[in-house]
């Protein structure tokens, strides 16, 4: 006998049971076939029927749904006979995950290769007829299903039921001569203990509590064996289910699926009309000077691209980055291998010439190696989204969609989750959450984490829900989809894949990413680049106001201006510069030249980065510079003799080794991956190559080992030309235009405090004046005005949609006259009385007559006059001055200190008044953080502690990194470990302390004593 009906933990929250663990529990208990029988969805198809053919055993692939016969509806399984059945599941099932209702009509008439069995679960209609015996309904549904479907079983389920298999016998008895009957026991876990954990999942997926009465819980519905079985089942019954599985023979031989074929206006076939697109961008690109080697690279490139078929992969790619530029969408010039393709650049995908870079279109598209291009595009992230709906608009719902992914219940979130189930307080599972380390699993974090498993031994209430999250963790939580993939096709998708519906026109893929190009469907990754929204914005604004045309791919790359600010690692804003370190690198390097960019994005990585300080000499002495043989100088010049790109490996690999630079990609694969046997038959062939060039043995050998030990982390040159190119735009943008960078800078992180501060820092160090929020003259971004940037009123925290386009609207109908009247203006438009506090408070209001301390004292007397001038009629709010005279406003005198920490509350940092500068009048001999970034030596320093981290030195010792600021400027303190052991019960932050230390580096200085200041 064998299970027909089981669901894995992809039915969501509907069962935890691994498919792994489903093949195991086939295998343990001696059945050959393996059965899965998801609910609607067919999430797990790939992953089960891979895992099965490993394992050596027959899978059956099946789904369990519902259908609507006479507004009744009736449950039922349907299992794959063959390929054709398969393909019958998949179109149910995406019109069960398209939300839309199937009837038994469209049901039958769709599964004609499936055999069909009742569900049996005694929750549908059916189950109506059986409980209450009504004999006719049953017969008359019984012969329906019998007419419908060639191989149609009722199920004899859940005897383990007394009640159950009473009913069953009756059933039975009523259509054994009508029809076969069948056992079927429902599957949902491995073990009967296992109903915990499903109880668990069915409270998730519900949002209530383990204690719940109303909870449905499946018990019994465990793997049984099959003695347990046979003790249940009539021997006939489970006959039937062998005789089922005979029947069920899927082989997913699919014919494999192609991308559309790429429609033109001339109509011309697709190789034709590439040809002449490649010819045409390749003039254009060389302003009609085309030489040779250029003509010869387009060529071949043509040849290999045609010979693979993607003609139509390039064709389409072409037409989406024409469609968004004619829609001034702006486009990456490249990312990732692809910018090697000369194709490529002719076509406009790329932006970088690859002859003139050196970068190898054998490290995009390899020959001797058939697998799917992969361009992947990035546009700005706020326009993406138009790109994806032409593509769906121009091919169709059915052939172009996205991809499903799966939220996982990871450590944090199943702690979340089912400390919910058991009521336990959100405080007491941050405490446990709270020491656990970054991608720590909870079993590694029970064996290695001493304060993860105190806490756990030490509370009942934890080890229960260690306990009861630990068979739950890494399980699928919910479908979501893939952040930038999309997948086309020539033939409907549901023809090689079941779809789900995301919205009104879209669908996702149910299976994920790694299956589909094994199903000849290709992806391409649209992906949203924040940068580029930004770049977009500063291009726009400098046209706005300047009257500009910038054109960003034409700025020169030798600029002065911009080598200066990379040199000065001046790089907050620019796009994969901001982290600490490599400004440091950047402080070091000085680049001077657009290589060196390239060559910081490929050397600021883990592996790398201890060739940063050779690389660094051999640039500033080039008689440093050393080749393990005169053949590699070309290869490796650019570099100062360090291999740091694949390119250079695979080059290294030709002219040292004489291999085809198709040989040389798999010879990198092959480094990268640490396959011995290959590289050992790529070793012999290196040597032999080396030998014919004369070059010895020792030496090639060498060679050989150095490419072994820098192809383990060399980084793509191809990817580190393209966005090295997007960082000199951005710090180009810097250097040249500074007040536009940082108003389109801003722009992008309004809603981040974090960034805002940073950057709004980073405008006073350079006398770029931020102007508070004004009701008077924001705007929903910020705007330039003669003396400075205006704040918009959304910076203010509580300050949403709902409320700043309103305070604008109101005031270009007309200008705001006084603080009372905007009051009652903003009462007429039920503005809530604290959104007029938090404008107090984030100076929004000084405009007017008064002081914040004055509008505050006063707001309710105002508020109160609002009240009784705000007439409400059928027209709307009538504003009726005359009724009462307005209050007269008592005038206080100002609170600095207070104004400061208000600001501080709705803004989240220090804006007009920082509380430094009233304590510098204790501290007279205080440097400015400002000024003590520009000198060295010992320097005493005010600020307040905004963050701090602890580390542990090499000799065990803790220490601490400390940043403290004041009302211009941010500085590190490096405090060490004697210091520390006296300090840190002092360093909390937002303190204020007067630190005395040493400066000898840049933006950090050694601290050698603390004062800490008291808060009046």
């Amino acid at each position: 006998m064998n299970h027909l009906h089981v669901r894995s933990c992809y039915s969501l929250l509907e069962s935890g049971f691994k498919l792994e663990d489903i093949i195991d529990h086939c295998l343990q208990k001696g059945f050959y076939h393996a059965c899965l029988t998801e609910h609607n969805s067919l999430f797990s198809v790939m992953k089960f029927w891979h895992l099965c053919k490993e394992k050596g055993v027959h899978p059956i692939i099946g789904l369990e749904t519902e259908a609507i016969l006479k507004e009744k509806e009736f449950h039922f399984i349907l299992l794959a006979k063959n390929d054709t059945g398969l393909k019958e599941l998949y179109k149910i099932s995406t019109l069960k995950m398209s939300s839309e209702t199937l009837s038994f009509e469209q049901l039958s008439l769709s599964t004609q290769n499936c055999v069909v069995l009742t569900a049996s679960d005694y929750e549908d209609e059916l189950a109506s007829y059986i409980i209450k015996e009504k004999d006719e309904e049953i017969l008359s549904f019984v012969n329906l299903c019998k007419e419908a479907w060639k191989d149609f079983y009722v199920s004899i389920a859940m005897n383990d039921s007394s009640f159950h298999r009473q009913r069953n016998r009756y059933l039975k008895d009523l259509i054994s001569n009508l029809v076969k009957t069948v056992a079927l026991s429902r599957i949902y876990y491995g073990e009967k203990e296992d109903v915990e954990n499903l109880k668990v999942l069915r409270a998730i997926a519900r949002q209530t509590t383990l204690n719940d009465a109303t909870l449905d819980v499946s018990y019994n519905r465990y793997f049984r064996t099959i003695g347990e079985m046979e003790e249940l089942y009539d021997e006939q019954d489970l006959k039937a289910t062998d005789e089922i599985c005979e029947m069920c023979n899927v082989q997913m031989a699919f014919k494999r699926n192609t991308l559309p074929v790429f429609k033109n206006q001339y109509n011309a076939d697709s190789n034709t009309f590439l040809n002449s697109l490649c010819k045409a961008g390749l003039k254009k690109r060389l302003n009609g000077h085309v030489k040779e080697n250029y003509v010869k690279r387009l060529q071949y490139e043509l040849h290999v691209i045609q010979s693979m078929g993607f003609t139509d992969y390039f064709l389409i790619v072409w037409d989406f980055i024409r469609y968004a530029r004619s829609k001034e969408i702006m486009v990456g010039p490249g990312r990732g291998s692809v910018a090697g393709s000369l194709v490529a650049y002719c076509l406009g995908i790329t932006h970088i010439d690859p002859i003139e870079n050196d970068l190898l279109f054998e490290r995009f598209l390899n020959p001797d190696r058939i697998s799917m291009p992969d361009i992947d595009t990035d546009f700005p992230d706020n326009r993406r989204e138009e790109v994806i709906q032409y593509v769906i608009n121009r091919y169709g719902n059915q052939k172009a969609s996205h991809i499903v992914t799966f939220n996982t219940m990871k450590t944090k979130q199943v702690l979340r989750d089912v400390s919910r189930c058991m009521s336990m307080p959100v405080r007491k599972v941050d405490e446990l959450i709270r020491v656990l380390e970054e991608k720590e699993t909870l079993l590694e974090a029970y064996h290695k984490n001493i304060n993860f498993r105190k806490k756990i031994e030490q509370d009942v209430k934890y080890q229960e829900l260690f306990k009861r999250a630990l068979p739950l963790e890494g399980l699928p939580r919910h479908a979501s989809i893939h952040a930038a993939g999309i997948i086309l096709s020539q033939q409907d998708i549901v023809e090689v894949c079941p779809l789900m519906k995301v919205d009104e026109n879209t669908y996702a893929s149910q299976f994920t990413m790694e299956y589909l190009e094994e199903l000849g469907l290709i992806k391409m990754d649209f992906l949203g680049l924040k940068n580029l929204s930004t770049i977009d914005q500063i291009l726009k604004t400098i046209e706005s106001y300047l009257h500009v045309s910038l054109d960003i791919l034409k700025i020169p790359l030798n600029d002065a201006k911009t080598y200066q600010l990379l040199s000065n690692a001046d790089t907050v804003g620019v796009f994969q510069l901001e982290s600490e370190g490599i400004k440091q690198l950047l402080y070091k390097m000085k680049p001077n030249q657009f290589e060196d960019i390239c060559a910081i994005l490929a050397l600021y990585r883990p592996g790398p980065m201890h060739n940063i300080d050779e690389y660094i000499e051999r640039k500033k002495d080039p008689s440093k510079v050393t080749y393990l043989h005169p053949l590699l100088e070309p290869v490796l010049k650019d570099t100062y003799g360090i291999m740091i790109y694949q390119e250079q490996i695979m080059k290294t690999a030709q002219v040292i080794g004489g291999f085809s630079l198709s040989q040389a990609d798999n010879l990198r694969k092959a480094m990268s991956k640490k396959n011995m046997e290959m590289m050992e038959s790529f070793k012999v062939q290196f040597l032999q190559g080396a030998y014919q060039k004369g070059i010895s043995q020792k030496v090639a050998l060498e060679i050989f080992v150095t490419m072994e030990r820098f192809a383990q982390y060399g980084f793509n040159k191809s990817h580190s030309y393209a966005y090295g190119l997007i960082v000199y735009q951005m710090a180009y943008l810097k250097a040249n235009y500074p007040f536009y960078f940082y108003k389109c800078l801003l722009d992008s992180v309004i809603g981040s405090e974090k960034k805002t501060m940073e950057y709004i820092y980073e405008c006073q160090k350079r006398n770029i004046q931020i102007l508070k929020p004004s009701v008077l003259y924001s705007y929903e971004t910020y705007s330039i005005e003669e003396k400075g940037l205006r704040m918009p009123l959304q910076v203010l925290k509580g300050i949403g949609k709902s409320v700043y386009p309103l305070i604008i609207e109101q005031r270009e109908k007309q200008e705001y006259q006084n603080f009372i009247e905007f009051v009652v203006r903003t009462k007429s438009i039920s503005i809530e009385d604290s959104v007029l506090k938090i404008f107090i408070d984030g100076g929004a209001l000084d405009c007017f007559e008064y002081n914040r301390e004055t509008m505050r004292a006063n707001l309710q007397k105002v508020l109160d006059y609002a009240h009784l001038v705000c007439t409400q009629t059928s027209e709307g709010t009538l504003l009726c001055y005359d009724i009462v005279s307005p209050p007269s406003i008592v005038r206080y005198s100002d609170n600095p200190m207070a104004d400061a920490q208000k600001e501080f509350d709705v803004f989240g940092f220090y804006l007009t008044m920082h509380p430094i500068k009233e304590l510098r009048k204790q501290f007279p001999k205080s440097t400015p953080i400002q000024q003590v970034l520009s000198i060295n030596g010992y320097v005493n320093v005010l600020g307040k502690v905004n963050g701090f981290r602890t580390h542990k030195t090499k000799n065990g010792q803790w220490m601490c990194f400390m940043t403290i600021e004041d009302e211009k400027g941010r500085l590190d303190v490096v405090v060490m470990p004697d210091l520390y052991k006296l300090e840190k019960e002092n360093i909390q932050k937002n303190r204020f302390v007067y630190v005395n230390g040493k400066k000898d580096r840049p933006n950090s200085i050694l601290a050698k004593s603390f004062k800490w200041i008291l808060e009046k």
